[in-house]
């Protein structure tokens, strides 16, 4: 059940952040981050999305203590939810702010944020070679979209260099974990049907 819930967070996590661009149009989605969206008017629905992805990756977590057994992949995994909470409980400044100048809170954002984005794929590539020793069955699925976030953030850094980088790189890299995240879901899912003894 966890699985599924974890699913379904992150599902609506997408949803809503494809759901702000209408909502708000006066934010440029090219030019300015998914942060921008928690200032001002109608930022409470920019902190939902945050959350729900919090929601997601901590389920995940629940749905993964059973079967994962190394504790590197489940503690960046669990700096991951922790991050991306603080994401949306720390309101960011505005893009254009320097460090210098940024509130605490903004600079908690920035903490929060660039811990998850970065260690999640390393999560992901620990936890799915755990995944795939203890269920043979999703091994290849397992290693190969072990790779998935990691490529991610790869692709991010490059679009970075060409297109501005508070715009579309990070959405696509959110999009990725995403994925990653459902598969992950899917296959606990699978192996709880078919083994009936994975809790």
């Amino acid at each position: 059940m966890t699985n599924r819930l974890a699913g379904a967070a992150i599902i609506a996590y997408q949803i809503l952040l494809a759901a702000i661009i209408l909502i708000r149009p006066e934010i440029n989605p090219t030019h300015k981050p998914i942060s921008e969206y928690a200032i001002g008017r109608l930022g409470w629905i920019a902190v939902l999305a945050f959350l729900l992805a919090t929601t997601a990756y901590a389920l995940l977590f629940a749905a993964l203590r059973p079967l994962v057994r190394g504790r590197l992949g489940l503690s960046l995994l669990a700096i991951c939810v922790l991050g991306t909470f603080g994401v949306g409980v720390f309101v960011a400044d505005p893009v254009t702010t320097p460090w210098s100048a940024m509130t605490t809170v903004g600079r908690l954002h920035v903490i929060c944020g660039l811990s998850a984005l970065v260690l999640l794929p390393f999560a992901a590539l620990l936890i799915n070679r755990e995944l795939a020793r203890r269920l043979p069955a999703a091994a290849r699925v397992l290693r190969w979209t072990g790779w998935l976030p990691l490529a991610g953030l790869i692709l991010h850094a490059l679009l970075s260099t060409v297109i501005p980088p508070e715009g579309w790189p990070p959405r696509l890299l959110f999009l990725t974990y995403a994925i990653w995240l459902l598969i992950v879901a899917d296959v606990i899912g699978e192996s709880r049907k078919h083994a009936g003894t994975v809790r």
